[in-house]
């Protein structure tokens, strides 16, 4: 962990007990641990220079709906006393409505029920999001092709107020100017591969045929070789 926070180049690094939710911060903000559990690890964020206050809480929830039980009754104990700006994020593990899922088995309606449920209780609201629906895939192609969107980010009324039209880009950005500063020509290769990648799986998002696959493999075999000179530099 201390390797990727140096290469990142945040000053912060804390992860949950589970060591599954790994949390990198810059320097600016002061942070306390609140709660450190399975699946969620939560933050308090002080800036240094304006004393705003930020709730940060990152989820990795269990697969099983059961399980996942726990998360969203801890959730839901924060929200009682939360007065200042809370951002949520994370894998939850489920979807919120159908069109969220493509393949595979019926949606549960229980599960997306219970989500949906903790997530209004909670006050809390979707914050949206770029590119495709999908942030998962099972890594089959055709009939057993599944893609889901199991990954996003929640604010509360106090987070949209002080942050107003806030987009979660901080981290790309910062990733970006060290790669460029450090690898050069190699960060330019990546990125337009990057490019490729992203187009190609829209293709198989949208047919998931066998050719589509084998294309998809190829762009990414490609970024793979040039990532592996990016971490020999």
């Amino acid at each position: 962990m201390e390797r990727y926070r140096a290469r990142i180049g945040l000053v912060h690094a804390v992860v949950n007990v589970s060591n599954k939710i790994w949390a990198f911060i810059d320097e600016i903000f002061e942070v306390t641990i609140l709660y450190n559990m399975t699946q969620q690890l939560t933050l308090r964020l002080t800036h240094t220079e304006t004393h705003v206050e930020l709730i940060l809480t990152l989820g990795y929830a269990k697969c099983d709906r059961i399980e996942r039980i726990e998360l969203w009754d801890s959730l839901y104990a924060m929200t009682s006393d939360m007065t200042v700006p809370w951002l949520v994020g994370g894998d939850f593990n489920v979807i919120w409505d159908e069109e969220e899922k493509f393949g595979g088995l019926p949606v549960s309606l229980i599960e997306v029920d219970d989500f949906r449920h903790y997530i209004n209780t909670c006050n809390l609201t979707d914050l949206g999001f770029k590119g495709s629906i999908f942030t998962w895939w099972n890594g089959r192609s055709e009939e057993d092709c599944i893609f889901k969107r199991l990954d996003r980010c929640f604010g509360n009324h106090e987070l949209q107020q002080t942050f107003p039209g806030l987009e979660l880009k901080k981290l790309k950005k910062a990733l970006s100017t060290w790669s460029r500063a450090t690898y050069g020509d190699i960060f330019q290769k990546i990125a337009s591969l990057e490019e490729v990648v992203l187009v190609h799986e829209r293709n198989f998002e949208v047919n998931p045929t066998q050719m589509n696959r084998q294309r998809l493999q190829q762009v990414q075999a490609e970024m793979i070789k040039y990532l592996a000179l990016e971490e020999e530099f």
